[in-house]
């Protein structure tokens, strides 16, 4: 890969960094204005928007990113004959301090998202190394009727484990892990309602999508919004299975009154799911028992965070910045990603016209003359345009970004 192509790699990251920051806030701003909009809708339907508010933080600056290669690629080949190979030097040391710029925040981005990584890793192997052994026989046909008369989901597995709260793990076979002697704190109603709340997990497959949300938190470690809006999808994906189980027929007070129980004890389940999540007791408890409803949207509520929401939209405009770095045309010309670059010169001989691909003449005319491959001979950044019998033409110096520089024929 050369210079110019990695150079290029890098910019396109740092726009997405920046991208990424920018839209950040303005989603964070969007979701905090439904938040309040839908502060009396389903659980479901605030949860799917807390997942598109979530997830479009990465779409958004992959989407600005796209904007920005298409502007850089629109923004054409400057003039090449006022921009004389000899300006090379010049040009080359300009790009590397925006280069190191560049590499340094990309490399801090990547450490950040590498540590991220190891600690996801860290928490699936504490679980993998959870001492567990079968539940009683009875606890799981107890469990596997639930599953199957009242969710009409499959349990792989049931499991007595040294955690906290029960919870579920696997995304294909999932396995429940139920801590010791739970059956005996809890009361018939109380249990069956903690056990549907887990089996509401599997219906919705809420295991692989928290894994996939904890790795795009990864990649976005850097960004307040990231957290908060992770926060917000882990809240109301647990709302989620507390109504899905008592549509099923759970006790909302049974569930509310385990939830207040199984707090006590709470320590965080990383990958699993989480019957409470800190913090967030009182709001889930108060929307079992349905004592947390608002009163009347203030006006003009709902308009603002539609206008909120289309700014995050109209932050794709930001791609268009490019134009205003016209070095990045440079880079972009100069990478494997640019185009092939039409050069026409002339001088008091005539004129001769060629094609470069990152710095190598592809094609040469001199004159209405096509010129065989054979007779142009480069090598690094010196060409020669040969005549037919093996005699310079004309000798020319070219640069990656097309620009050329010759001693004048007569």
């Amino acid at each position: 890969m050369s210079f110019f192509t990695f150079a290029y790699l890098i910019r396109l990251g740092v726009w997405g960094l920046a991208a990424a920051l920018v839209q950040g806030g303005l989603l964070a701003l969007s979701w905090l204005a439904w938040e309040r909009v839908m502060a009396n809708a389903t659980a479901a339907l605030r949860h799917r928007m807390a997942c598109i508010h979530f997830a479009a933080l990465v779409v958004l600056p992959v989407l600005t990113v796209v904007v920005v290669c298409w502007t850089v690629a629109g923004m054409g080949v400057p003039a090449l004959p006022g921009s004389p190979a000899a300006e090379l030097p010049l040009l080359m040391a300009s790009y590397r301090k925006v280069f190191w710029l560049c590499l340094s925040l990309v490399m801090l981005w990547f450490a950040g998202a590498l540590l991220m990584m190891l600690r996801l890793a860290m928490d699936a192997r504490r679980v993998a190394r959870l001492h567990r052994r079968r539940a009683p026989e009875a606890m799981v046909e107890s469990v596997h009727r639930l599953a199957r008369d009242r969710m009409s989901v499959r349990v792989q597995d049931i499991q007595i484990a040294d955690v906290a709260t029960p919870q579920i793990i696997g995304a294909w076979r999932p396995v429940l892990l139920i801590p010791r002697d739970l059956a005996c704190v809890l009361s018939m109603a109380q249990w069956e309602a903690v056990l549907l709340h887990e089996l509401a997990h599997v219906r919705r497959r809420d295991f692989g999508w928290n894994l996939l949300q904890r790795l795009q938190l990864a990649l976005l470690w850097f960004h307040p919004a990231a957290w908060t809006l992770y926060g917000r999808v882990s809240r109301e994906r647990e709302a989620c299975c507390d109504a899905l189980a008592v549509r099923h027929g759970a006790s909302a007070t049974g569930l509310a009154q385990a939830l207040v129980c199984l707090a006590e004890n709470r320590v965080s389940p990383h990958l699993g799911m989480a019957i409470s999540s800190q913090g967030e007791l009182t709001t889930r408890v108060h929307r079992l028992l349905g004592v947390n409803r608002t009163g009347p949207l203030p006006a003009g509520l709902r308009l603002a965070a539609i206008a909120t929401s289309m700014l995050c939209l109209l932050a794709l405009g930001a791609g268009r910045l490019g134009l205003v770095d016209p070095s990045m045309a440079d880079v972009y010309n100069a990478s494997a990603f640019g185009p092939m670059i039409l050069v026409d010169a002339h001088d008091d001989a005539g004129s001769f016209a060629l094609r470069i691909k990152q710095g190598r003449v592809i094609e040469a005319s001199v004159g209405n003359q096509q010129l065989p491959s054979d007779r142009i001979v480069q090598e690094n950044d010196r060409v020669l345009l040969m005549s037919a019998r093996r005699q310079p033409i004309v000798a020319l110096t070219v640069t990656p970004q097309a620009r050329i520089e010759w001693e004048g024929r007569r």
